[in-house]
């Protein structure tokens, strides 16, 4: 009687020992998950924006009185807005290296407004942002991202010069003359991303922008004035910080 209760005991120990053997090797062997930078990506961001617009008079033209060069510094627009946008663009890692290259479009609402040359006031109102980058980064904690940036923007602004409207009569500001441009220029940033889950990401980023000088023609005409023509240099920088979310896709990326 004794050895047939060590004989079934002994049987429920090696059935359990061979059931348990069985799960370990599924418990170690399941891989973990795979947090990679690598694939497609595409999102949406917001922030602000801030910055100077400088602008210097280079000369004037009046019909029948030909042109006159001359340098004056006019004014420096400080301004201030916000921004909104998408953006696109493919990262590759390789270890804890991630190299990539991204595309920008955002709306903007950045303007401010100055007095130039004692009566006059001087407005320059960005719409919008466009910039091209690439990108060099580092994995940190596992899912973290440290990254800078370099690469080109483009921005189109416009810039008006108003007059006190109590010249002609009334209150107010009455603008005299404007003109549109898009000028271009090279950016540095630095930012972080943290992926929430495999496919989604969130960012914080800052990028200091400096445009190149645009050289524009405003066409002036006042009742009883014969019509002229002033010339100026407008330089713009802007310093932009924006937060966003980002959707990667898997297209090339490792599977977990």
């Amino acid at each position: 009687m004794i050895k047939k209760a060590i004989a079934a005991v002994a049987a429920l120990l090696a059935t359990t020992t061979v059931g348990s053997a069985a799960d370990l090797p599924a418990k170690v062997l399941a891989p973990a998950p795979i947090w990679s930078w690598t694939g497609f990506y595409g999102g949406v961001h917001v922030g602000a924006g801030w910055g100077t617009t400088e602008s210097t008079l280079t000369g004037a033209s009046a019909p029948g009185l030909g042109a006159v060069a001359f340098t004056f510094p006019f004014s420096q627009n400080s301004r201030s807005g916000f921004l909104g946008g998408v953006q696109a663009g493919y990262n590759w890692q390789s270890g804890w290296a991630v190299f990539g290259v991204q595309g920008d479009f955002a709306g903007a609402d950045i303007n401010g407004t100055t007095p130039c040359v004692v009566f006059l006031s001087c407005t320059t109102q960005s719409d919008w942002l466009a910039t091209v980058s690439g990108r060099i980064g580092a994995v940190v904690l596992d899912r973290g991202l440290i990254y800078a940036k370099g690469g080109v923007a483009w921005l189109n602004s416009t810039h008006s010069v108003s007059a006190a409207a109590l010249l002609g009569g009334g209150g107010g500001l009455t603008q005299i003359t404007s003109a549109e441009s898009t000028a271009w220029g090279w950016l540095v940033g630095l930012g972080t991303e943290w992926m929430i889950t495999r496919n989604w990401t969130a960012f914080i980023e800052y990028n200091y922008i400096e445009f190149d000088t645009r050289n524009e023609a405003f066409n002036i005409a006042f009742a009883g004035v014969p019509a002229f023509t002033i010339n100026a240099a407008l330089k713009n920088k802007l310093s932009v910080a924006k937060v966003g979310v980002n959707y990667k896709f898997d297209w090339g990326a490792p599977v977990a």
